[in-house]
């Protein structure tokens, strides 16, 4: 049986521990666009330690083993989720016009992540509701985490990110429609940039099973535009407030 990676000091409130796996998603769809951009060139120091932190996250989650849990359980702090909570923030206030803080990597536009983010969401519920899906997921992780020892333990291997891709592609990637990724259209003729867009998108459908289990719905994100902002700003506040 593997343990939860972390144990926080501070506790979340339901409201806070639902949206914070829910900017989770949305990191994981802004790190899919970011990446289908950039073509060869990297998404920076930030973008690859928010992504390193999706990973490690959706190595440990699983069915029987998120039953109420924190968000946090999964992270270090609050501020692996920085981004996160900006793009999440953005889709609600600034659709189409986002205004991105220091040490954010910069995006354009929240259109696209927000139609990666939602297309997660749809697929976690198909994916967790076929067993096949599950036990291929499950076998994945299990044999990732064995595989990291020989990789001194860097999440963002090549090898890391392609069993993370394949993953992805057995399971979400078997289920129409699949999510169209738009980007540089040379970059996506390598196997490596393809792999880590797959990898960014196998994390996203992780904790998008995390959120469903704390209480998530889409309903409640459309009826609850309100609490949601609100939560998501205290959440921006306390990352500089614990220590």
């Amino acid at each position: 049986m593997t343990e939860l990676p972390f144990q926080q000091l501070q506790t979340l409130n339901v409201r806070q521990n639902r949206a914070l796996a829910l900017a989770a998603v949305f990191q994981s769809a802004q790190l899919t666009h970011m990446t289908a951009l950039t073509g060869r060139q990297s998404i920076g120091e930030y973008g690859n330690f928010y992504l390193e932190q999706l990973v490690k996250a959706s190595l440990n989650i699983r069915p029987q083993s998120i039953q109420n849990c924190q968000t946090l359980d999964y992270f270090n702090q609050l501020s692996d989720i920085s981004l996160g909570l900006k793009s999440l923030e953005s889709s609600i206030t600034q659709p189409f016009n986002t205004a991105p803080k220091s040490k954010i990597p910069k995006f354009s536009s929240a259109k696209l992540p927000m139609s990666y983010a939602m297309a997660l969401l749809h697929l976690e519920k198909k994916v967790y509701s076929n067993p096949k899906f599950v036990e291929i997921i499950e076998q994945s992780q299990q044999k990732i985490l064995r595989q990291l020892s020989f990789f001194d333990n860097n999440y963002l291997h090549p090898s890391i990110l392609a069993n993370l891709a394949q993953t992805y592609v057995d399971t979400a990637g078997q289920i129409n429609p699949r999510i169209m990724v738009r980007g540089n259209a040379e970059a996506f003729k390598d196997s490596a940039h393809t792999n880590r867009i797959r990898a960014a998108l196998f994390t996203g459908l992780q904790l998008a099973h995390l959120w469903r289990q704390s209480g998530g719905s889409s309903w409640s994100m459309i009826f609850s535009k309100r609490k949601l902002l609100k939560d998501i700003q205290d959440l921006a506040r306390l990352q500089y407030e614990v220590l």
